[in-house]
């Protein structure tokens, strides 16, 4: 909306006529003197489509406007006029139309009646129009338009708003930082009115414009079903509001509009400048508790607070007389508290202050189990109402001795103790259930006051029986006293779909195979360096081998002799170290339940039962009665293009019904998966786990990494599938200091590490991961989000079981938590000298090229050092940037050497600079102080597999074999550098998923990994819309483009297999690999084709061992090697840059021969040559 512009004649006039009101309205000067008399602007614009007038000057004829005071609204500064003699027009303006100079006085009502009309025409409609004058517009303006019943500080024209959309307005004038809010929006399922693109939490919608008396706005595509719209305005500070809705059944006469401010969490239907007066809404979850004794506010000109407590959420807010009713219990505070707790809580000391309240300990105990809201005043009065976040004052009550305790169901000989920390709950009893989940005899459990918990002490239940808490407890989501059942958050074992809980004592000879207690870790853990980490999905991995008979199970790691098992069994050989497999603990989003899943080696009928609309779909409802299985149809429909998506659309409807998912949707911490046992009602599912393990171990040769997933759980709130937050509302999800509403930047719903409880519950579960699962290392999801201190303590806890125990994990900085905002970050930043490795995405985007989040053309253009960038461009590549290329080999460099921040070398500006001063992006691209902190890698489970990313940026022309050396070449940045390599499945067989970018639960069709080597996914349908859909030019550009060129056979998969074979033997060959201390890899390791003149895409890296730094416990054979990556089109041939006199090529090269990545690399007059997209290592022997 532009600003209002009144024409040249109408500006001219104004002080004019407002002079000349002024003198009429008023009879002496003494009136004068005592009322202040100020000027509105009203305006009146006519809608030509409603009137057979044929000018602008007809449109106004016989206009007049009636003012008077009446009523409510008394504070019109002039004369009441008569109906039939009405004011006149003072003038037309051209774009707003007919318009008025009302004087107006300081009146308490501050509003005005008006109307405007024709003889008894009202063009307003039957509505007697009020100016609010609190509410003007820009210039003390208001606004009217023909056949609409509002008056405006700001016009929206009627044909401003294109159909089918509603319009959001976000007002902060407080803060004048309208622009730096973004809006969220989505459907569920009561609100399906959102007719746009996924939209995503992190960066969500920018406003479509800005409006200098509403604010920002977004204009939202709708679909005609209108019921209502999920919006949450957020800016990049962590501000946020509520869930709000827009609902169309609540709009006014503006249409389909809705504004809301910031600091309320309420939508209004009506134009407003501002937020009405004299009002308070109960707004979000401001009040913090940062102890027991200290409630921080966010609203600094608070000088008082009030706290109001009912037992059965009876509290109620009057908005008008600012007053709180169905209170138990008031207590009150002007002391302000000590800063203190801006240590513990920074991001809260800008917005906040703190006030001490002097209830008793009991008083507060019972505080904490009823509805709490806080309202804070000024000298005028109470200026804010909100509700109370509690978790702070539960830690300081309860957590000193709470966290001594054990929970869960606790065996001791022939009875059980049950023990739930819901310190909030009213009350709380322990519900047994018989073998056929009918439920028994309650019992009664008893409330411990040190602690919050609740305990059954010795009970007749025993292994195997099935349980549940019955929880009365207030939450804040509902407003209501809740009572419902409740899975165990410490549980063992479980019933199928989680529905109940289940006791189990893990040292049963039920539960444990034969060997179990004896079994230990084939490889040594004490430098994790020496790790290859090779990342596995249970179901990935055999779903559709047909060597299988476990198929997606744990138990198809048992069947030696099967296809997927000689394939790790052979990498195992060659080196790979370390089985790392995506979440293995009990997932929320997997159907359990085999006759409620149709995966894609059932019957296409099953689908049709499960997904009836299947049956409608042209493309594919035919085959309902085919007696064809749902792969067949895939394979029919195969053939897949633009205009029909086939594939992807009938994915769709698949991945809503199979078995397939990622994992990252945590339900029980503590519990394997169900839907990869034999049986996932009861204990069969923690016998299999184990065995998984055992075979993994003792048959395959490698350490077990598993995937934990603490930093969010799948839902929250009262929900089926919400456990933590229905036993302790608000104490284990993190939640927004304004909104109160649960964080979801990770995805889902954040939860809360920082809190005492629930950091204990981190330990306890990964104590028992490591003591009777007996996993290696921990993959830690989001690790990022995570307090530092809390991981180091957790890795303490492991270290107690294990010694060697290893973390590394995702250490990303973003969300409510970036910048170290709420405590020490887990982050990749603060990670140097803890021992905890985190994933490089140093070296990934340099090889790569680009980043994990591009899209459309950037997906071309964007070469990076493993797929041609400067050296071999493609079509889209912008002018070949040289400069560009040799600052991603710069990257790759460090990243080689460990990504340290301490490491120095020669930078391609001819500068010695350490790795701290590289930059990555505007970050230091060095951060860590030894080299097993640092997880290199080139693809994983997120973003295109390596081989679909190379596709989008290798000119079209290069040959296929070309392009299996450049997926090697770019595998050995990570294989053969210090950091610790961690490797996708199916990397080493050029794995592709048809381009997609997320396929968290596209399920068996698009994840499928070939391990006889016999198929290939590439180009097998589009990929999902909702991921990909933007890409879906780019990616038919692509796959037209390179032809037969991406479609590797057998041979070419074969090939690759035996070059990752190679590297891995490789680094597994030498110590000088893996030398992971920072200081041992600072002395011995150099780059020797750096600065301004190198040659560009290839790197030279030694690492010595002769003469001083001879250590024969790294290496006793070799004084030294030479790594040279060629990642050129272009031979490299005698680089004379390092003294390759005594080295020879590294034997197992030369064993390899043909088949050798390296073949044909040679030593000529000590200077080596290297062909073209090729990797050679040569080494030099110590004299024998």
């Amino acid at each position: 909306m532009n600003k209002p512009n009144l024409s040249a004649l109408s500006k001219a006039m104004l002080p004019i006529l407002a002079g000349s009101l002024l003198v009429g309205c008023n009879s002496s000067s003494d009136d004068t003197a005592s009322t202040e008399t100020q000027t509105v602007t009203v305006f009146y614009k006519a809608d030509p489509t409603l009137s057979n007038q044929s000018s602008d000057s007809d449109l106004y004829q016989g206009l007049t406007l009636h003012v008077w005071n009446g009523g409510s609204c008394l504070a019109y500064g002039g004369n009441d006029t008569d109906w039939n003699d009405g004011l006149i027009p003072n003038g037309i303006d051209a774009t707003y139309g007919a318009y008025w100079q009302l004087p107006y006085t300081q009146d308490a009502s501050q509003c005005i009646n008006m109307i405007p009309h024709f003889g008894n025409d009202k063009p307003l409609g039957d509505f007697d129009a009020k100016i609010d004058l609190t509410q003007l517009g820009e210039d003390s303006s208001v606004y009217t338009q023909q056949g609409v019943a509002a008056v405006y500080p700001e016009l929206i024209a009627k044909d401003d708003l294109p159909t089918n959309t509603v319009r959001i307005y976000l007002s902060s004038k407080q803060d004048g930082d309208e622009h730096d809010f973004s809006l969220y929006v989505w459907n569920n399922d009561s609100c399906t009115s959102y007719a746009g693109a996924p939209v995503n939490w992190e960066t969500a919608l920018k406003p479509t414009a800005y409006s200098n008396t509403y604010g920002a706005y977004w204009d939202i595509e709708t679909n005609g079903n209108d019921d209502c719209i999920n919006i949450i305005p957020k800016n990049s500070v962590g501000y946020q509001t509520a869930d709000l809705k827009f609902e169309f059944a609540k709009q006014g006469a503006i249409g389909p509009i809705g504004m809301v401010f910031k600091g309320t969490n309420k939508v209004f239907y009506q134009p407003l400048a501002n937020l009405p007066q004299n009002q308070v809404e109960l707004s979000g979850a401001s009040a913090i508790f940062s102890d027991s004794n200290t409630l921080l506010i966010g609203n600094k000109e608070a000088t008082s607070v009030a706290l109001y407590y009912s037992e059965q959420g009876t509290l109620s807010f009057d908005s008008t007389t600012k007053t709180v009713s169905g209170f138990d219990k008031e207590f009150t505070s002007d002391s302000a508290a000590s800063t203190n707790w801006q240590t513990k809580k920074p991001h809260l000391k800008d917005n906040f202050v703190g006030f001490s309240f002097d209830y008793t300990e009991s008083e507060l105990q019972q505080l904490l189990k009823g509805q709490l809201w806080l309202v804070a005043s000024d000298s005028s009065g109470a200026i804010q109402a909100t509700e109370v976040q509690l978790a702070s004052a539960l830690d300081s009550l309860y957590a000193d001795a709470a966290s001594q305790l054990a929970y869960g169901a606790l065996i001791n000989g022939n009875t059980t103790t049950f023990r739930l920390w819901a310190p909030t709950a009213q009350s709380v009893k322990l519900i047994p259930y018989s073998a056929d989940k009918q439920a028994q005899t309650a019992i009664s459990m008893s409330f411990d006051t040190a602690s919050g918990s609740w305990s059954a002490i010795d009970t007749d239940l025993k292994h195997g029986d099935f349980y549940r808490y019955q929880v009365t407890v207030y939450h804040p989501a509902t407003n209501t006293v809740e009572t419902y059942e409740v899975t165990d958050p410490y549980s063992l074992s479980l019933a199928i779909n989680s529905e109940y809980s289940q006791v189990v004592d893990l040292s049963h000879s039920e539960v444990t195979p034969s060997g179990w207690e004896s079994l230990n870790a084939p490889h040594q853990q004490d430098n994790p360096a020496q790790f290859v980490l090779y990342e596995a999905h249970v179901r990935d991995f055999s779903a559709l081998d047909d060597s299988t008979t476990n198929k997606g199970k744990f138990l198809a790691f048992t069947e030696s002799d099967s296809v997927p098992v000689k394939h790790l069994k052979a990498l195992a050989e060659s080196g790979v170290t370390h089985l790392h497999l995506l979440p293995v603990f009990d997932i929320a989003t997997i159907n359990e339940d085999k006759d409620k899943v149709a995966d894609i080696d059932q019957p296409f009928s099953k689908l049709c039962t499960l997904q009836p609309n299947v049956k409608n779909d042209v493309a594919f409802g035919s085959y309902c009665s085919s007696g064809d299985t749902i792969s067949a149809v895939f394979k029919a429909l195969q053939s897949d293009d633009k205009q029909t998506q086939a594939v992807q659309r009938l994915n769709g409807f698949v991945r809503d019904v199979d078995s397939f998912n990622w994992g990252y949707d945590p339900f029980h911490y503590t519990v394997p998966e169900g839907s990869y046992s034999t049986d996932p009602d009861g204990l069969t599912r923690i016998k299999e786990f184990r065995e998984m393990v055992m075979a993994i171990k003792n048959d395959i040769g490698m350490n077990v990494v598993v995937d934990v997933v603490y930093n969010h759980t799948n839902e929250a709130g009262v929900s089926d599938k919400s456990v933590l937050d229905r036993i302790v509302p608000w104490y284990y999800q993190r939640l927004n200091e304004f909104s109160g509403q649960v964080e979801n930047s990770t995805c889902c719903s954040n939860t809360a590490p920082e809190n005492r409880m629930f950091a204990k519950l981190i330990d306890d579960s990964i104590k028992t991961w490591t003591k009777e699962y007996k996993i290696d290392a921990f993959r830690w999801d989001l690790m990022g989000h995570h307090p530092l201190d809390q991981m180091l303590n957790t890795l303490e806890v492991a270290k107690s079981i294990n010694p060697d125990v290893y973390f590394y994990g995702e250490g990303w900085d973003f969300g409510e938590v970036a910048s170290d905002r709420m405590f020490i970050q887990a982050s990749q930043s603060n990670l140097a000298g803890t021992g905890i490795g985190s994933f490089s995405d140093r070296l990934r985007d340099a090889v790569r090229g680009g980043g994990p989040f591009d899209g459309g053309d950037d997906l071309r253009s964007k070469q990076g050092f493993g797929n041609g960038i400067f050296v071999q461009p493609n079509d889209k590549a912008s002018t070949p940037n040289r400069a560009d290329a040799l600052h991603l080999a710069d990257l790759v460099r460090l990243g080689m050497a460990g990504n340290l921040k301490a490491f120095e070398f020669t930078d391609s500006k001819g500068n010695l600079i350490k790795g701290s001063e590289l930059n990555y992006n505007g970050q230091d691209a060095g951060y860590a102080q030894d080299a097993w902190e640092i997880q290199n890698y080139v693809s994983k489970h997120d973003n295109q597999t390596l081989w679909d990313n190379n596709q989008y940026k290798i000119d079209y022309s290069v040959p296929v074999d070309t392009r299996v050396r450049m997926q090697a070449v770019s595998l050995s940045t990570a294989m053969l550098g210090q950091g610790v390599p961690f490797i996708h499945m199916g990397s080493e067989l050029l794995r592709s998923k048809s381009m997609q970018r997320d396929s968290y639960d596209s399920g068996d069709w698009y994840n499928r990994v070939d391990f006889t080597m016999d198929s290939h996914n590439w180009d097998i349908g589009l990929p999902r819309q909702d991921k990909d859909g933007d890409n879906w030019n780019i990616i038919k550009e692509v796959i037209a483009g390179s032809d037969t060129n991406a479609k590797p056979a057998k041979e070419q998969i074969e090939a690759m297999n035996r070059y990752f074979h190679e590297l891995a033997q490789l680094r597994a060959s030498s110590g000088l690999f893996t030398l992971g201390k920072g200081s041992e890899i600072i002395s011995r390791v150099k780059f020797h084709n750096t600065g301004v003149d190198q040659i560009a895409g290839v790197i030279v890296m030694s690492i010595d061992n002769s003469d001083s730094l001879f250590d024969a416990t790294i290496d006793e054979k070799r004084e030294g090697i030479v790594v040279v990556i060629n990642a050129s089109p272009d031979d490299l041939t005698n680089f004379a840059h390092f003294d390759a006199s005594g080295y020879t090529l590294h034997t197992v090269q030369a064993n390899a021969n043909t088949d050798s990545i390296g073949y044909n690399a040679e030593i000529t007059s000590d200077k080596l040559s290297v062909p073209a997209w090729s990797v050679a290592v040569f080494e030099k022997l110590t004299a024998q």
